[in-house]
Parts: C-alpha cells; structure tokens; sequence
C-alpha cells in the first residue's frame, strides 16, 4: 500500500454524467459520478471490465470525440478550471503537460512508423537534438541502452519494453496526475507486479498522484491508498484501504473481498454468468441486484443514493448494515 503525503485536493470531480446517442435513444454510461483526488495519493478505481472505469477516465479530459453522439455534464475542477469548459486547444495542452494517461495496450499507443526517439522527442517538454532527457527517462523505467531504443521502431520492442517506453512519455513533462488504465492487462504476470512497483515508484519520487483503474483485487490491496467501487457506471462504494479491506460495506465489496483473500485460493464466486455492460445494467432499480445476494424486491424499483458516513466512506446500498 502507497502511502498519501498531503491532503489537498488536486482534481474535484462533481456530478459527472456521460451520455450517448444510439440508435435505442439516449443511454447514460456514468451516473452522477462525484470524487477528488488528493495531492500525492494512489487512488484505485476498482471494478469488473465494462463497468465505466475507462469511460470515466477518459471523461475527466474529454479525451473521445466530442461528437453530438457523447455528452458529458457536470464539473471537472482541476488546478483552479473546469476542464469541461475548456476548448479542444485548451484540453489537448492540459493532457500534453499535466494530466497523462498509460493504457493497457501499449502497441497502440505507439506510432508504428515512427521510431521511439522521435516520439518521445515529441511527447517532451524540450523537443531538441539533446537526447540526455531521454535517456534519464528510459533509465528511470528501467531501459538501459537509452540510444538503442530510441532507434527502434515500437514492433522490435516487447511488450514490457514498449509499456515502459509508454511511461517513460507520460513521465517527461512531470504531470499533475498519471491516469495508469489496466497498464499490466497487455504483460505476462512476471512484469505486472514490476511494472506496478515502477509506477508507484516513480509516483514517490516526484510531486504527483497516481490514478490507477483496474479489475484486479491484489493491485487494490498492494497499491491504493483510496479504494474507489465502480459498478455499472456509479460510484458504489468509496474508503480508505484500511478500512475497505477490513470491512468491504456494499454487497459487491463484500463478495469481491471474499473471493481473494490475501495467500488462498478464491472461497466464493460472484456468479457464473459474466458482469453487464454498463448499457445493460438495469435502468430502474439497483444496478447490482439482478446478481446481489441480498437483494430485496424492492431493489429493483428504488436505486440507492450514495450514502455519505463520515470520514472517507461512502456506499450505495439500501441494505449495506
């Protein structure tokens, strides 16, 4: 577990909602999603695939076309503006310099035709012939040989190498936050755990936070110093990493701490049949209780507000207690 060394916040997300255009009408992905980040913390979204997390990452920057087919609303305060409010030139400036993203398919979020060193000249802040700056950000994700890979094209790298080339461009204009989306999904379990521990590293080492969105319990347990629930599109449950684990409060929680506990095999399973997309999740009602154990009947007509309970925990549950 990181360890949080200030308190203020540095990004205040307030009631956003994303919503698209299809051909069925209007679909909300994100529901009146509200949370901060704070200077210097490891914040874990955590949830099964096609919960919203990404949605909801991507949001924070508009970083998807801005269409009439996607609308978002509310407020993303960041460094004193609301990003939402911010034109394209504004947006394409605060995600080159202060809010970077590391995805979880570094292949393409590489060029394939243009060698390392020309975009990573690119992605800096100092975009001279002096290579210096790129071999201390090879050698900090741990790439030694820095005028080898700069010569290479992205397909004559692994996939470790070229995810750790993707850090090392989020990490050269020293950003605010790094937004880290399933970044060991695309890896073998040998690197995840290295990969992880460079992130959280690097993150220390400089004034920045981390936001890392995964499915992977042990990363929660290992990593965040906030554990934030993402189900179906809505903030379900949100703590501290003492108090999650020790006492997970929505049903889904419960389950998920459950089925891994720390050095044993799974005791419990959520269900055999695989998590909803967030566009089938249920419209009225709860969005879990389709598979929660303690749902009641009158789950499926009331949808639970976020309840607030003091410190750093919130839950969305009518029957959390």
């Amino acid at each position: 577990m990181a360890t949080a060394t200030e308190t203020h916040a540095l990004l205040e997300v307030a009631h956003l909602s994303v919503s698209v255009l299809s051909n069925g009408g209007i679909r909300e992905l994100i529901h009146d999603v509200s949370f901060s980040v704070r200077a210097n913390e490891v914040l874990v979204f955590l949830g099964e695939s096609g919960s919203g997390k990404t949605i909801l990452a991507r949001s924070l920057t508009k970083l998807f076309p801005t269409a009439p087919a996607v609308r978002i609303d509310g407020s993303v305060i960041f460094e004193g503006q609301d990003l939402l409010t911010l034109e394209e030139r504004g947006l394409s400036a605060i995600r080159r310099h202060r809010i970077r993203y590391v995805f979880q398919e570094p292949m393409q979020s590489l060029n394939p035709v243009a060698k390392i060193g020309q975009q990573m000249r690119l992605a800096s802040d100092h975009p001279s012939k002096d290579d210096r700056i790129l071999h201390d950000a090879l050698r900090l994700v741990g790439l030694a040989g820095g005028g080898e890979v700069l010569n290479r094209y992205p397909h004559e790298l692994s996939i470790g190498m070229a995810q750790r080339v993707c850090i090392a461009m989020a990490v050269l204009s020293s950003p605010a936050l790094l937004i880290a989306d399933e970044p060991t999904s695309a890896v073998d379990a040998s690197l995840r755990r290295r990969i992880l521990d460079l992130l959280i590293s690097i993150q220390r080492s400089r004034p920045m936070s981390l936001a890392v969105i995964t499915h992977d319990l042990d990363v929660a347990r290992c990593y965040g110093d906030r554990i934030i629930v993402v189900y179906g599109g809505k903030i379900i449950e949100s703590a501290g990493w003492k108090a999650f684990f020790e006492r997970p409060l929505h049903p889904y929680s419960r389950l998920l701490v459950a089925a891994q506990p720390p050095g044993r095999n799974p005791v419990v399973s959520l269900d055999p049949m695989p998590a909803p997309a967030i566009a089938d999740v249920p419209r009225q009602g709860c969005a879990f209780q389709p598979r929660c154990p303690s749902a009641q009947d009158n789950c499926k007509e009331i949808e639970p507000a976020l309840e607030q309970l003091g410190g750093e925990r919130e839950v969305r549950c009518l029957y959390w207690k």
